[in-house]
């Protein structure tokens, strides 16, 4: 069996591209109040990563889909649409796709949002827990859904929280096994890029959520310190700041939007 990829993704809008990049188990649906709320102001590319929302992916075994594959297929996407510079906002794995873009691409970059995301590596702790999801995932898939979308949102309103994450789970339950272990491979051994901070000339900036059982908001907040044009914002959400607060991120998102592109005029 050889690796077959097809790729999914829709463009809407005019104007300045911008270009969202989704996380784990997730696909473009996930964007969908952001991408119709700021499509009427910009050229809003959404892309499903392969094995993920309408993406097909079909893997040999053992295959590992690193972040530079994914970065790779981006890149091809924005030049059959003719698109040689735009601001990306990447989600969790999508900003680890996004910095491996930014380190082999950085001429394409207005700017670049990390909403909950990182430029370091995984920790080995960090990598004992991947190993595990991916057996659980083999074993229980359903559970492995369940347990994973649960714990991306604020912990303290889940009760409030229920149609979010409902959706995100049925998002999720269309990820193939397959993906789920090829791509968690490929962020366990994803390299530390936090050297980008530094060596790109265009503006960077992290949204983290206060209440993020993923991401620790205080080492967020401490990697952003010694970054050229390195900026930072906390919401009071989880993981999942663009379902949980769609408008606050809206927000945070058009300013950082507009400060890009003045940056890059002067």
């Amino acid at each position: 069996m050889t690796n077959i990829c097809k790729i999914n993704f829709k463009i809407k809008g005019k104007g300045i591209p911008i270009v969202l990049l989704h996380g784990f188990m997730e696909s473009l649906d996930i964007w969908n109040y952001i991408y119709c709320s700021i499509s009427n102001k910009y050229r809003v590319i959404l892309i499903d990563f392969p094995g993920h929302g309408k993406s097909i992916l079909t893997l040999e075994e053992n295959t590992i889909f690193t972040m530079e594959k994914a970065a790779k297929l981006v890149k091809e996407i924005l030049e059959k649409e003719n698109i040689q510079k735009a601001v990306f906002v990447g989600h969790s794995m999508g900003g680890y796709v996004s910095l491996a873009m930014a380190e082999k691409y950085p001429e394409m970059f207005l700017g670049l949002c990390l909403l909950h995301s990182t430029t370091e590596s995984d920790t080995l702790e960090k990598k004992k827990v991947r190993i595990h999801s991916i057996q659980l995932a083999i074993n229980n898939y359903p559970l492995f859904i369940s347990t994973s979308i649960k714990k991306l949102f604020d912990c303290k309103k889940l009760s409030s929280l229920q149609e979010e994450i409902f959706f995100t789970k049925k998002i999720a339950s269309y990820t193939s096994i397959q993906s789920i272990i090829s791509f968690s491979k490929g962020m366990l051994i994803r390299k530390n890029r936090k050297f980008l901070l530094e060596t790109t000339k265009f503006p960077k900036l992290y949204i983290a959520g206060l209440y993020d059982l993923i991401l620790d908001i205080n080492k967020i907040y401490k990697e952003t310190k010694n970054g050229n044009k390195t900026y930072f914002v906390a919401i009071p959400t989880g993981h999942m700041g663009h379902i949980e607060n769609p408008k606050e991120v809206i927000k945070i998102l058009e300013n950082f939007i507009n400060f890009s592109i003045l940056s890059y005029s002067i």
